[in-house]
């Protein structure tokens, strides 16, 4: 399918503003998540939630992109690793169906995280934007919220 059309401009699609933006966004508040999500899951997005505030160190969120995206058993626990594998979900080998509209992925309490674990928070950041527009090459939608 194709990433998107002219009409998408035109309807102001949330979808839509996130890609152009970089695929990685950032909403205001909680009730600004709760309306994102909602329209994202009613028009056959994929939605999987990290809690990013809770992780205190790389290991904990390593294994949470593991866990949620169904990384798979080899999946090496570091920054070059997950960098490959988001490069799998793009593709949509695993982590969602390429069937759907497409995935996003809402990261709360990310602001904590960075400010525990700057560098690499900033490199996930990276990672997120990179594999969005990789995941666009092949008509894909992999989309990401910090919250």
């Amino acid at each position: 399918m194709p990433a998107f059309s002219t009409e998408d401009i035109v309807g102001n699609r949330l979808d839509f503003e996130i890609a152009r933006d970089g695929f990685v966004s950032r909403v205001r508040d909680d009730a600004a998540l709760g309306e994102a999500e909602t329209w994202l899951r009613r028009e056959g997005y994929r939605v999987v939630e990290l809690d990013a505030g809770t992780w205190s160190d790389d290991k904990q969120m390593h294994v949470a992109f593991a866990t949620s995206l169904e990384f798979p058993r080899h999946f090496g626990e570091n920054l070059d690793a997950l960098n490959d594998c988001m490069a799998d979900v793009a593709e949509a080998d695993y982590g969602w169906d390429g069937s759907e509209m497409g995935l996003v992925l809402i990261l709360s309490g990310f602001d904590s995280f960075a400010q525990r674990v700057p560098g690499t928070a900033e490199h996930v950041r990276q990672i997120l934007r990179r594999q969005g527009r990789y995941a666009a090459l092949f008509g894909n939608r992999l989309l990401t919220i910090l919250s």
